[in-house]
């Protein structure tokens, strides 16, 4: 079963559900969570390219529970998903998300961009691909 049927099954359809389902869409944009670790492949590929003088903290970056997923999944989530597999492997696969950027950073601030590039076009767009669909089954299971 993909993560959609397992975030569907998990949900159901009584009337619990789609108060969970309303209580989910006011916590958290999902849309605006996929747009946003869309866009953490192109401010790394600039800043690995010096088409950016953003400064980028790879101990800032690492951390999983700063932006607006991860204060979700480390918070209100757990009401919901605390004990769902499917749950546990967003979260995890998202904490990886913020361990591959950091590290893409941290490659390139040490000027070894030929790494950085390799880490950047492969584990870390694999991890990513995985929130992102993960994040996609969820946004369909709760109906935004």
């Amino acid at each position: 079963m993909g993560l959609l049927g397992s975030f569907a099954e998990f949900f159901g359809f009584s009337d619990t559900a789609s108060h969970q389902k309303a209580l989910i869409r006011q916590e958290i944009n999902i849309m605006d969570a996929i747009n946003a670790h869309v866009q953490w492949k192109i401010r790394l590929q600039d800043f690995l390219d010096g088409k950016t003088q953003e400064a980028l903290d790879p101990m800032v970056i690492g951390r999983d529970d700063r932006c607006v997923l991860g204060q979700w999944i480390h918070g209100p989530a757990l009401r919901h998903f605390h004990e769902n597999p499917t749950f546990q492997k967003l979260r995890a696969d998202h904490a990886q998300f913020h361990l591959f950027a950091a590290n893409v950073v941290k490659l390139t601030q040490d000027n070894d961009r030929s790494a950085a590039r390799a880490l950047l076009d492969g584990d870390y767009q694999r991890i990513s691909h995985k929130v992102v669909h993960a994040l996609t089954d969820l946004k369909q299971a709760v109906g935004e």
